[in-house]
């Protein structure tokens, strides 16, 4: 077995479950060995003679593509509360219009690594961080997670691997105006000179973020991804 995770067996299975479909946690559904997956969320737990299902909300296309497993198994993956990633596999049971009856999982794979889902920055992203006394840089960004962030930024900005950086700001454009994220404490974990017309590349892991903050940009990702898969799938 892998010793980077963790499985959880037995009664513990059922109330890691329970509180996915408490706190309305989204989660990425996928059919193994295929390009299709989507995001959806748990809504329900039912048990009868049969043994205990899961109802999965329904999701666009699954009917038709679902033939394409040969055992009719889906891969559910999510995040814990912690960032640190969860997933099982669970045979269809029945689909029906109000979504799709799995069977309650054998095992929970919690892998002990923590992995974030990475998103391409829209243009016109930047990052401002704290530079010479009283002076504020900043920084066009590549791509950002909820693990940290890469941007580029002027050559006169001067920053080495392990530097550590407080009261940052991400602002990302967006259709409803601008989300600015606001990070207390990164740590610089890459920096490449000279990587693109005079600029550096610069890659920062996030030490410390508010909960309030942390929630926000989690709906912001997850929202990016639902819509990223939706394109993938049309």
């Amino acid at each position: 077995m892998d010793s980077s995770a963790e499985i959880i067996r037995g009664p513990e299975i059922k109330e890691s479950l329970e509180n996915l479909i408490r706190f309305g946690q989204t989660c990425k559904m996928e059919i193994p060995r295929t390009p299709y997956s989507w995001l959806t969320s748990l809504s329900k737990i039912r048990e009868d003679g049969g043994g205990i299902l899961l109802l999965v909300d329904r999701v666009r296309d699954f009917e038709e593509v679902l033939p394409t497993s040969p055992r009719h198994e889906v891969l559910v993956e999510y995040l814990e509360d912690d960032e640190v990633p969860c997933s099982f596999l669970s045979r269809v049971s029945q689909v029906e219009p109000r979504g799709i009856w799995v069977e309650i999982p054998e095992k929970i794979r919690r892998d002990q690594k923590r992995k974030f889902f990475r998103l391409r920055a829209p243009v016109g992203t930047e990052i401002f961080f704290p530079g010479s006394p009283g002076k504020e840089e900043k920084g066009t960004v590549k791509d950002y997670s909820l693990g940290g962030v890469a941007f580029f930024a002027n050559k006169e900005v001067s920053l080495k691997p392990g530097d550590q950086l407080k009261t940052l700001r991400l602002c990302i454009p967006g259709g409803r105006g601008v989300l600015e994220v606001t990070i207390p404490l990164a740590v610089v974990i890459r920096a490449q000179a000279n990587f693109f017309q005079g600029q550096t590349f610069y890659a920062m892991e996030f030490l410390e973020f508010p909960e309030a903050n942390k929630k926000e940009f989690t709906r912001h990702i997850f929202e990016k991804q639902r819509n990223l898969l939706r394109r993938v799938i049309k």
